[in-house]
């Protein structure tokens, strides 16, 4: 009986082996899937494409050009003006939302009177439509009509142009998409505070620290995991901005809020310059990929100091 048994314990194991052999793999093979389909394969055709010419006609290949679709779109003032307003909306982006995202977080972390309404506005303005957000502000901001303006003529402030201006239309859409998007880092902040243990909190008012102090010394450097996770969120909704530049200012007036994402969609789909939008969509690659190289290296240098 041992004999026959030894040999049938060994096949189970031996079957049990290959099946999770198979299985795993099986698993994330789906997933691999879409990875190369959706993200892999248009950065690779994107990339292509920047270096052939294409007929304005069938948008057929007509030959390789190398360079110089790059050379072309460099030359245009218009895409240098874009690149100047897509680092402008990153900056200011950051400098808006990082700061007002951790201020929310640390005030509905106290759970004041009034929290759970707050968290559900701030997690309901999140989950609203671009395009429906764009068109709601697009009416507050209107110079004759708009409610932002009729505040400022109770207030005795004269009219403001906002999207028509063009020292205030890029900083306007940026003031709309804070509004729109700081619950994601509000969000990612307020998971690292509650993941603080509160036993630290505790020992250091017990040793005198007062609030300032326990957030400057305790929280923020817990907190740095979460800040990275956000600068690079936030980094990246900045970059790609383009719903409520296209349907608030078309990228006006004058060009003053065209960014990367909308100059790449005009040569593509008004000019029908196909080879020098990929160009243009590789540029905003490369000026997202620099912008978060630049805070990984900042950070790391801060951590190690």
């Amino acid at each position: 009986m041992r004999s026959t048994t030894a040999p049938v314990r060994k096949k189970r194991q031996w079957t049990g082996q290959n099946s999770n052999m198979i299985l795993g793999p099986a698993m994330i093979l789906p997933a691999v899937v879409a990875l190369a389909l959706f993200q892999y394969l248009p950065l690779i055709t994107a990339v292509l494409n920047s270096l052939q010419s294409f007929s304005p006609f069938d948008q057929s290949s007509t030959g390789w050009v190398g360079l110089g679709n790059y050379s072309d779109i460099f030359a245009d003032p218009a895409f240098r003006y874009a690149l100047l307003n897509t680092f402008l909306y990153i900056v200011l982006m950051l400098a808006l939302t990082i700061p007002l995202a951790l201020l929310l977080a640390v005030l509905l972390d106290r759970r004041l009177p009034g929290t759970t309404w707050a968290r559900n506005a701030v997690i309901g303005a999140l989950a609203a439509s671009e395009a429906v957000t764009a068109l709601i502000w697009n009416q507050m901001y209107e110079p004759s009509s708009g409610l932002f303006n009729a505040i400022l003529h109770a207030a005795s402030i004269p009219t403001q142009p906002f999207l028509t201006g063009g020292s205030q239309a890029l900083v306007s859409i940026v003031v709309m998409t804070v509004w729109k998007d700081v619950g994601l880092p509000l969000l990612i902040f307020l998971a690292g505070l509650q993941a603080i243990p509160r036993e630290l909190h505790e020992a250091a008012q017990l040793d005198g620290a007062n609030d300032w102090q326990i957030f400057r010394k305790i929280t923020l450097p817990q907190l740095r995991p979460s800040i990275v996770v956000a600068l690079f969120m936030v980094t990246i909704t900045a970059t790609r901005m383009f719903t409520p530049i296209l349907i608030m200012t078309q990228g006006g007036p004058q060009g003053t809020t065209t960014n990367l994402a909308l100059y790449s969609y005009l040569q593509g789909f008004e000019f029908q310059s196909q080879g020098t939008a990929s160009a243009s969509v590789v540029c905003m690659l490369a000026v997202l990929a620099i912008v978060t190289l630049a805070q990984s290296y900042l950070l790391r240098g801060q951590q190690e100091k």
